[in-house]
This record gives structure tokens, C-alpha cells and sequence, in this order.
């Protein structure tokens, strides 16, 4: 394997152990980028926020390496002048430290660390570097997602086949049969610690690995890892994940991203908790949900925890006070004037009604 050093981006990419052939090079507007392998993992380290702050970068594929550097500056030109590229293959862009915005046929995005976004063929975009990160990113050709996807079907454990059923496989399956859907895959993580990025930093630095020093039984290696990779995105135990058709806009995603969560919690996140995991001002992230709800951000997050209180009150035979609790009341006398608020009954007679009715 040869391995090229601090090569600049555009040597890098014509060199011979390039795995990407870039067409219309020059075009600030439809740069293509075409995979002539199966697989391809980047990995990008910038180490600070100052236009003469470096981007380190190591693509790696089967028997190809190149490592090069570039400055921010330069590596944010093409975003600034509004010249993002497309290609032929997926790409993941997966956070490992940090926050980056994610230009999408015009749109900004954020993604912090642990989050992660899946860009279709032939989507224009452009990743713009603020601050000190690290990200990785995952190309996978169409003829080999199909690949691992088609392990499942004569797998050993039943619980593989369960892949079918994700976002994430009928996403991808769609974009095979139409090439034209315009729409990206949004994950940011279910648990609000670093678990997530954690996981899958290591996931990454076992790819590195197993792509430097490959030995007997690597191509299995590295497809068993893939299948992992997508085995944990696929997850609702470990990301949320929304399909986001560009007729949306970035709001829409916020909206979609915070319905989520609140789903995930019961609607017992606090604004701070939001924030936190969100990277957005309470303030603003307020406003996003009376855009699209005419609530504010607390009586949204109430709609699902009263919705939660009203299954269990039907589903379970738990008391009132106990079903409170769980759902973090610590004043009875509070939970019972929103239920009835809500309901127009008392929590008592909403069970009796919904028990009797069945």
C-alpha cells in the first residue's frame, strides 16, 4: 500500500491512488465526484476555527491511501462561493467531535457530534468547518449497499432481517429504484450522554485499522463492520431517525428533530435538556415549534406526556399517583388540572370511561 503525504486536496484527488475521479472540476456549480471502488472512508480533522487553521484528511479503500492537508480557509472557499459537489455513490457524514453545517442543495444544516446524515446520489451539498472538528465520512457504492443488505437474507439470526424493516434500508432502496427523490436521512442520537458518538468513533477507528493493516479475512472484516455501522443508525434504541425531502426547509427539520425527542422522553425534556442536544437557544427553539404548532415550547412537550398518562391510565393497571410519578408530576394536584384540561375528565373518569367502553 502507498501512501502519499500532506499532498494538497486537488493532487490528492488526481493521484493515482485516488479512489475518487472528480468531473467538471472547475464549475462552481455541478462538480461530480464518480467512486471507482466499492467503499471508501474519509476521515477530516480540522484543528481550529482560524482561516490559516489546518484540515488534516485520510481517505482510505481497499489497497488505497492518501493522506493530504488544506487550510480552513481554503477548504471553506468552494462553501462561501456557493459550490457544492454531487457524486454516484451514499455518503455518510457522521460527527465524531464537534459541529459542522451541512450545505444541502442550498440548505444549512447542523450536525453535531454523535449525529449523522445520510446524502443520496446525485444531491448537491457542501460541509463548512467553524470550529475544531472531527467527521467521518462513509461512501458505499450501489451495487455494494445492495451487497450487505443482501447478507440478511440468508442470515443465521432472525434479528438481522430486521433491517428491512428501517428507515434507513427503504431510504436507500427507494433512491436505488428512483434516482431522482430529492430527499436526505437525518440521525441524531436517542441518548442524551456521548454513548453515541463514543460508538461510533470506535467503529471508525477499527475500519482505519483493518483498512491499514489488512490481514487474512479483512474483506469479511470490513463488510461485518459496515453491517454493524448500519445495524446501530438503523436503531431507535440509539437514533432518531427522519427522512427530510427538500421541499422542507431547515426548520422543518428542527421541528422534526424536536417532535423526536419529545417522542423519545414522553415530552419530558426540559428546554435545557433541548439545548443541550440540540445546540439551539431555548429562545429559538421555541419559536421553531409556534411556527409549525402555535404552542409554545412547554405545552407541546406536554401533548405527549398527556397522551403517554392517557395510554397508561387505558393499558395498565397501575394507580394514578404511580402513573404520575413515572411520568416526572411531582405535584398530583398539577397533573390531574392538565389531564382534565386536555381530556375535559379527570384521569380517574377518563379510566372508568375508556374501561367500561372496552
Amino acid at each position: 500500500m502507498e501512501k502519499d503525504a500532506k499532498l494538497d486536496m486537488q493532487k490528492a484527488l488526481d493521484s493515482r491512488d485516488s479512489s475518487i475521479k472528480v468531473q467538471n472540476g472547475e464549475s462552481d456549480f455541478s462538480r461530480f465526484y464518480h467512486m471507482n471502488v466499492p467503499f471508501q472512508l474519509t476521515l477530516e480533522y480540522c484543528d481550529g476555527s482560524g482561516p490559516e487553521d489546518y484540515v488534516n484528511i485520510i481517505t482510505l479503500s481497499f489497497e488505497k491511501a492518501v493522506l493530504y492537508q488544506e487550510t480552513l480557509s481554503k477548504k471553506n472557499y468552494s462553501y462561501t462561493k456557493n459550490a457544492p459537489h454531487f457524486h454516484d455513490f451514499f455518503e455518510f457524514v457522521i460527527v465524531l467531535e464537534g459541529q459542522i453545517i451541512q450545505r444541502i442543495e442550498g440548505k444549512d444544516y447542523l450536525y453535531s457530534a454523535g449525529s449523522c446524515c445520510l446524502i443520496s446520489r446525485n444531491l448537491r451539498h457542501m460541509e463548512h468547518y467553524q470550529s475544531q472538528c472531527r467527521v467521518l465520512y462513509i461512501g458505499l457504492s450501489p451495487d455494494f449497499v445492495t451487497e450487505l443488505f443482501a447478507y440478511a437474507q440468508n442470515a443465521l439470526f432472525s434479528i438481522e432481517k430486521e433491517i428491512y424493516d428501517s428507515a434507513l434500508y427503504h431510504f436507500i432502496t427507494a433512491d436505488l429504484k428512483n434516482l431522482g427523490e430529492r430527499a436526505h436521512l437525518d440521525f441524531i442520537p436517542a441518548d442524551q450522554n456521548h454513548l453515541p458518538a463514543l460508538r461510533l468513533h470506535s467503529m471508525a477507528e477499527t475500519m482505519v485499522h483493518t483498512l491499514l493493516f489488512p490481514d487474512f479475512g479483512a474483506s469479511y472484516q470490513i463488510r461485518g463492520l459496515l453491517c454493524a455501522f448500519l445495524s446501530y443508525l438503523s436503531s431507535p434504541d440509539h437514533y432518531h431517525c427522519t427522512s427530510i425531502r427538500l421541499d422542507k426547509n431547515s426548520d422543518f427539520l428542527l421541528f422534526a428533530r424536536i417532535t423526536r425527542l419529545f417522542e423519545a422522553s414522553d415530552g419530558r425534556m426540559t428546554r435545557t435538556e433541548l439545548e443541550q442536544m440540540l445546540h439551539y437557544s431555548g429562545d429559538y427553539l421555541n419559536r421553531i415549534v409556534n411556527k409549525f404548532t402555535d404552542m409554545c415550547l412547554y405545552d407541546y412537550g406536554m401533548t405527549f406526556c398527556l397522551k403517554k398518562a392517557a395510554q397508561y391510565l387505558t393499558e395498565s393497571s397501575e394507580s394514578i399517583s404511580a402513573i404520575a410519578a413515572r411520568l416526572k408530576f411531582t405535584n398530583r394536584t398539577h397533573f390531574y388540572a392538565l389531564f382534565k384540561e386536555k381530556y375535559g375528565v379527570t384521569p380517574k373518569d377518563y379510566r372508568n370511561i375508556h374501561i367500561r367502553n372496552y
